[in-house]
């Protein structure tokens, strides 16, 4: 087995999957370095994290600014060798009852989704080739494998970061750095609190967490739950695709607000 990572960063960690992550890892003599856009959030997260006996540095840093997150890491690694960095930063939108996304929509979840996960690996390759060690995952969705129709540009921003995964795992094999792809369902956190329609096989934060932390700490590189779902996604890539679209009908959903949340 393995040895738990000592030094863990996390990406959105101020709410839903990435506090639930923060909590998860915590523990005395675990140093967390927390990453998110809201300050207060983020200090109370790290409140918690260290009244469970971690060591917590947090960084009030947008993952589309691409030189804030390379300098915040740099320092940060430069104190604290960085064992684990989990890339779980997102946001998302889909149709509005209207079922209209908008480009402006688009290019946000791109900028966050794909470009900022981007933004925070990167920077930590060099360190960790030369290292010839170190743990990356990326947080994507099972989107990634079966594209929403309800949900177009959040579809192809987890298709595109997933892919960019896929491509860094294989790079990085010949270094010892290990890439995991996380392919999560439906998790309860505001990503889903004005969610019109089906969530099936709904996960909370915590239990996702906890999966996702046990995987890590095996280092699986493939990490996609729930298990129902990803044999139906399986199953129906075998199908057409309008009998896939057609059998997908049952699960159209679309979001009850104008404004697009992070998760």
């Amino acid at each position: 087995m393995p040895s738990p990572p000592s030094t863990i960063v996390i990406t959105g960690a101020s709410a839903g999957l990435g506090r639930a992550l923060a909590l998860a890892y915590a523990a005395p003599g675990r140093t967390l370095g927390l990453v998110a856009r809201d300050t207060a959030r983020l200090e109370e997260v790290a409140r918690e994290c260290a009244a469970k006996g971690a060591k917590t540095i947090t960084g009030s840093v947008d993952v589309r600014d691409a030189a804030a997150v390379a300098t915040w890491l740099a320092e940060f690694d430069a104190s604290h060798r960085t064992d684990l960095v989990i890339a779980n930063a997102g946001v998302f939108t889909g149709h509005g009852a209207d079922r209209i996304e908008t480009t402006e929509d688009i290019a946000w979840m791109m900028r966050v989704n794909l470009e900022g996960v981007a933004n925070v690996v990167q920077p930590v390759v060099a360190a960790m080739r030369n290292r010839r060690d170190g743990h990356i995952a990326i947080i994507g969705s099972l989107a990634a494998l079966q594209p929403l129709a309800d949900a177009p540009g959040y579809s192809a921003s987890k298709a595109g970061v997933m892919a960019y995964g896929e491509a860094l795992r294989e790079y990085l094999l010949p270094d010892k750095v290990t890439v995991s792809l996380v392919y999560p369902g439906h998790i309860e956190t505001a990503q889903v609190a004005d969610h019109v329609g089906a969530l099936p096989h709904l996960w909370t934060a915590e239990r996702a967490a906890l999966h996702i932390k046990r995987k890590l700490d095996a280092k699986a590189t493939f990490i996609a739950f729930p298990w129902q779902l990803v044999w139906l996604i399986r199953a129906g890539r075998a199908l057409p695709w309008r009998l896939r679209a057609l059998a997908g009908k049952d699960f159209s959903f679309h979001v009850a607000r104008d404004k697009p949340r992070g998760q």
